[in-house]
């Protein structure tokens, strides 16, 4: 697994189906049948991972969007970016 920076640009795996429930998402690993219900900054992580636009790119747009330390967001979203890539449902290119 490459490691995840800020250059990084992520991708959902294909096998994975996510959508968004009012705040909220789900997702959903068809390989492993798991569901996976995430926060409403994580939801909007993954509707920007399209395998074009960094980390760092999605970072900037999220600060502009939620009310919290841009270092704080930035710590954040690394770390969910790393823990749904063991996971197996985002796909990394550093």
């Amino acid at each position: 697994m490459p490691e995840i920076t800020l250059q990084s640009r992520l991708a959902l795996d294909p096998r994975v189906r996510f959508r968004r429930f009012e705040n909220d998402g789900i997702v959903i690993h068809q390989k492993t049948a798991e569901a996976i219900v995430v926060s409403e900054v994580a939801t909007r992580l993954l509707e920007m991972t399209d395998g074009t636009r960094t980390l760092a790119e999605c970072v900037n747009a999220i600060q502009s969007e939620f009310d919290a330390p841009a270092d704080v967001i930035e710590r954040d979203l690394v770390q969910f970016a790393r823990e749904l890539a063991d996971m197996g449902v985002m796909a990394v290119t550093p």
